[in-house]
C-alpha cells in the first residue's frame, strides 16, 4: 500500500520508500482507515487493541490490579477504563437521565453551585429535559405556545423556587456539578470499579482525618455542549487521584502534568495554588489541538508547556487523572447510530453498531458523569501530608489571613 501511495513501481521491490513521503501521498480518508486499523501496544493482558486516545492509554477493568497499580497509579500515568457492563456493576448505570428524572425529577438542584453570581435552583425534571432538547422535539415545536415560554411559566410559578426564570436554552448553558450523591441521591450504591479498590479514604486507620463527604466522594456532573464547562483549570486537593465515570455521552478533557504547575506554567493562584488563573473566555481554547495564538498573547508561559493531553471520554469509560495532574472537562455533541426498529443507541465502531443492520444517526448532547475521588498505596502519605497542610491553611483563613480558592 505504501509503495503504490508513494507513485512507486509495485514490481520494484528493491525500491526504497521514504515513510514520510508516503505517508503525504495517502488520503484522509485512507489514513483514517489505516489508524482504526493499526494494533495497539498490546493485544491481551485487558488491553484495548485500539490505538491510544490523545496518547493515554486505553484498559479493560478486568485488567490485572498490580498491573494496573505499577504501570498507571505509581508513576501517575493518566489512563481510560472501559467497562462493557456501562456501570451496571458499580452502580453508575442508575443515573442516566432517565432513571433520575424518574426517581427524582421534583427534586430541587442547585446549579453552578460553587459559582455566586451564576448559581440558580431548579427543579432537575426542568433541567434534564432541557439538557436532552425534549422542547425541541417535533410535537413541542407544534405547541401554540413556545417551548421556552412554557417552561418559564412552569418555573415562575413554582412555590419552590421564587424569583427564578429561566428557559430551556438558557438552562442548556448552566452546569449541575459537584452535588454529592450521597447527599442528593442517598437511596443510590455507587461505587469504584474493582481495579481501583481499596479505596484509603474509607479506612479511618490509614487515613485517620478527613471530612465525613470524602470517604464516600462521588459527584453528579450534567451538562449540555452549550455549557462552557467547567469554569477553571485546577488540580484536586490533598493529591488524590480522580476517577471520572462517563454515564451518558461524550466529555472531553484537558490534562496538563503536574510539573507544568510546579514550573509555573500554569498561572497557579490563592494560597493553596491549585486553581489557574486563566479567565473563564479563553478556557475552551485550551482543548485546542494547538492552543491559539490569542490565548497565548494573554498566558504566554502556556507555550512552554509539555505534555498537555486532549481527550474524549465516552459511555461507560472511567478517566483516571492522576494526583496533581491539572484539568478541565466539557461536554461535547456526539453522533450515534440508532436501530430504526428499537431506537437504542449505540457508539460508532462499536461491536452492537457493527451487527445492526438497521440504522440511522441521532445526535446525542446530554452529557452525564460521576467523579470520584480515592487515595492507595502510591498517594497515601502525599494525601496525609497535604490534608494537614489543607487544614492549616483553613485555620489561617479563619484568622483572616486569605481566602481558599
Amino acid at each position: 500500500r505504501a509503495a503504490a501511495a508513494g507513485g512507486m513501481a509495485s514490481g520494484d521491490d528493491s525500491a526504497e520508500i521514504d515513510p514520510f513521503d508516503a505517508l503525504m501521498s495517502i488520503e484522509p480518508d485512507e489514513f483514517s482507515q489505516l489508524l482504526e486499523e493499526a494494533p495497539g501496544d498490546a493485544g491481551g493482558n485487558g488491553f484495548n487493541a485500539k490505538p491510544r486516545r490523545g496518547g493515554i492509554p486505553v484498559v479493560s477493568v478486568a485488567i490485572d490490579p498490580f498491573r494496573f497499580r505499577s504501570e498507571f497509579l505509581v508513576p501517575r500515568r493518566p489512563v481510560i477504563l472501559f467497562d462493557p457492563s456501562n456501570g451496571v456493576a458499580t452502580g453508575h448505570a442508575n443515573l442516566t437521565p432517565t432513571k433520575l428524572r424518574e426517581k427524582y425529577g421534583d427534586q430541587i438542584v442547585p446549579l453552578d453551585v460553587t459559582d455566586r453570581d451564576e448559581r440558580v435552583m431548579v427543579r432537575l425534571r426542568d433541567f434534564l429535559d432541557a439538557v436532552e432538547e425534549k422542547d425541541l422535539l417535533p410535537e413541542k415545536a407544534e405547541s401554540n405556545q413556545s417551548s421556552d415560554d412554557a417552561t418559564r411559566a412552569r418555573i415562575e410559578t413554582s412555590k419552590e423556587l421564587p424569583g427564578t426564570s429561566l428557559t430551556p436554552t438558557q438552562l442548556r448553558g448552566k452546569y449541575l456539578r459537584n452535588l454529592h450523591v450521597r447527599d442528593f441521591f442517598p437511596e443510590e450504591v455507587v461505587a469504584l470499579p474493582n481495579v481501583l479498590q481499596p479505596n484509603h479514604l474509607c479506612d479511618e486507620k490509614k487515613v485517620p482525618a478527613c471530612p465525613k463527604t470524602w470517604r464516600q466522594w462521588f459527584e453528579l456532573f450534567v451538562s449540555h455542549p452549550a455549557s462552557p464547562g467547567f469554569p477553571f483549570l485546577h488540580r484536586d486537593a490533598c493529591c488524590v487521584h480522580a476517577a471520572s465515570t462517563q454515564v451518558c455521552g461524550t466529555k472531553r478533557w484537558v490534562l496538563f502534568p503536574p510539573e507544568a504547575g510546579e514550573q509555573g506554567l500554569l498561572y497557579a493562584t490563592g494560597p493553596s495554588g491549585r486553581r489557574s488563573s486563566v479567565a473563564k473566555e479563553f478556557i475552551r481554547t485550551l482543548f485546542e489541538p494547538a492552543i491559539p495564538v490569542e490565548t497565548l498573547k494573554e498566558y504566554p508561559l502556556l507555550g512552554a508547556v509539555k505534555g498537555r493531553v486532549v481527550c474524549d471520554v465516552h459511555e461507560g469509560e472511567t478517566l483516571i487523572v492522576p494526583a496533581n495532574w491539572w484539568h478541565c472537562a466539557i461536554a461535547v455533541e456526539v453522533t450515534e447510530n440508532a436501530d430504526e426498529e428499537t431506537g437504542e443507541g449505540t457508539h460508532n465502531g462499536s461491536e452492537r453498531s457493527r451487527n445492526s443492520e438497521k440504522k440511522k444517526k441521532q445526535k446525542k448532547h446530554v452529557c452525564v458523569s460521576v467523579a470520584a475521588s480515592f487515595v492507595d498505596e502510591s498517594n497515601l502519605n502525599a494525601f496525609n501530608d497535604a490534608y494537614c497542610e489543607f487544614r492549616a491553611i483553613q485555620t489561617l483563613t479563619g484568622k483572616g489571613a486569605g481566602g481558599i480558592q
